[in-house]
């Protein structure tokens, strides 16, 4: 099976909670935030594609029919008309997917985020400290006595984990980002799992981040909800 696709298939499974029939039950995360009825992830060398549980065929085979295994010939527009006339659409997102590649070895000193030392979090980041163990690993860039940077895992499985980074608006610009996610990646590998990265194509200091890390694509996101 292609690498891409495989990838592909283990981000499909952290970011959701997925039923034997392969429909979306659910955001993998503990949240009350309404799934995606529809993800489309696409790779180079075929499309990976999950329907909210609530879809019936006739709505599944649809859709089906609009999107075929060639990541560069989706008509997007066209597919936003049609699955409008089948669901009321509220939002569309759509970005790349990356991984961290096998032979990458950069180093950081962030700081790792542990029961030790989770007040360090409660100025700057509290919402994270509900979630706490569920967002491990955490890692922290610590200045003027704070968290200032923080990457932690938005959402894992047995397979993958997908970070989740937040920089305070006054230290953007540093780099900081850069080094928490080096250090949440490399802590996630030693777990025994890929570390992920996806963003929105519209988040540009995000797509630096992984434009600086060198991190390879896999494929493209395409939630609608």
């Amino acid at each position: 099976m292609n690498i891409d696709y495989k990838l592909m298939e283990i981000q499909t499974e952290v970011l959701f909670n997925i039923d034997n029939l392969k429909k979306i039950t659910g955001l993998n995360e503990p949240t009350e935030t309404p799934a995606p009825f529809l993800f489309i992830g696409r790779t180079k060398t075929g499309n990976i594609i999950r329907f909210n549980k609530s879809f019936s065929e006739f709505e599944e085979s649809k859709i089906l029919k609009l999107v075929d295994d060639r990541i560069d010939s989706m008509n997007l527009g066209k597919l936003i008309i049609n699955v409008s006339k089948l669901r009321q659409i509220s939002s569309v997102w759509m970005g790349p997917a990356y991984v961290f590649p096998e032979g990458f070895n950069m180093t950081s000193n962030a700081t790792k985020i542990t029961n030790d030392n989770k007040d360090l979090l409660l100025k700057e980041f509290p919402h994270l400290i509900d979630d706490f163990e569920w967002r491990q690993p955490i890692y922290a860039i610590m200045q003027d006595g704070k968290a200032v940077s923080i990457c932690s895992s938005a959402r894992k499985s047995l397979k993958g984990a997908e970070a989740s980074v937040e920089t305070l608006t006054r230290y953007q610009g540093n780099g900081y980002a850069t080094r928490c996610v080096v250090a949440w990646a490399a802590e996630v590998r030693k777990l025994g799992l890929k570390p992920l990265y996806s963003t929105a194509w519209d988040n540009f200091s995000s797509q630096s981040v992984a434009k600086k890390l060198n991190l390879y694509q896999y494929g493209v996101d395409l939630h609608f909800g």
